[in-house]
């Protein structure tokens, strides 16, 4: 299964290996691991968009997708992609890439500006792997657009509530999405905590699985 080849390594941070090639999604604080032949970032937090990560995950065959405001400031092969566009071609061999939007609507700052607001063309992806969906929601609260990732066989949900889905606004996002299975992120490093994992597993109608951060 899909989740087998996947691994955590914390906050928003996941690694996906695909035959021999490997796929990271918003690599922040990666210590060690194999060169990237494909890196997606969901949108320019820092915690999220890494430049320091990304050269050192980067070699001569590495292609980053992200949008916009990230892939002007990265060098090499960068592909720009917007909330409902799909990305042409295979960058690697079996996966298939998506942009969904990823905004708030709920989590503003004292000036009551969206941390992440619809107009920013951030990002979620929705990845389909040798037949398998893969839903990586990017920051974001219960939108109407993730309607459109409903089905995925695995779906990484933030649950920290900072900035993102408190636990009970997670499972309302299962629920419409009604994967395979759920996996909390967005916790265990400076924002969010296990206890935050553990009450979107209480409170979810589907099937969640808390990762461990890969060693």
């Amino acid at each position: 299964m899909l989740l087998d080849a996947l691994e955590w390594l914390g906050h928003s941070t996941f690694r996906l290996r695909v035959g021999r090639a490997t796929v990271y999604i918003d690599p922040y604080r990666v210590t060690e691991g194999p060169p990237a032949d494909l890196i997606l970032v969901t949108h320019g937090h820092y915690d999220h968009f890494s430049p320091r990560d990304i050269e050192r995950l980067s070699g001569s065959g590495t292609t980053l997708v992200a949008p916009a405001a990230v892939a002007e400031r990265v060098r090499g092969r960068v592909l720009s992609v917007a909330p409902g566009e799909v990305v042409g071609e295979e960058l690697v061999r079996g996966v298939h890439v998506a942009a969904v939007a990823a905004y708030n609507t709920s989590k503003r700052d004292a000036e009551g500006r969206p941390f992440h607001p619809p107009a920013a063309g951030w990002v979620g992806y929705d990845l389909n792997v040798r037949g398998e969906r893969l839903y990586h929601s990017g920051d974001t609260d219960v939108i109407p657009e993730i309607d459109d990732v409903a089905g995925v066989d695995v779906a990484l949900l933030p649950v920290s509530g900072v900035y993102v889905m408190t636990p009970s606004e997670a499972a309302e996002a299962a629920r419409r999405i009604n994967p395979r299975v759920a996996v909390p992120m967005h916790w265990g490093q400076h924002i969010g905590t296990r206890d935050d994992a553990e009450a979107f597993r209480a409170a979810a109608s589907v099937p969640v699985t808390i990762m461990e951060p890969a060693a």
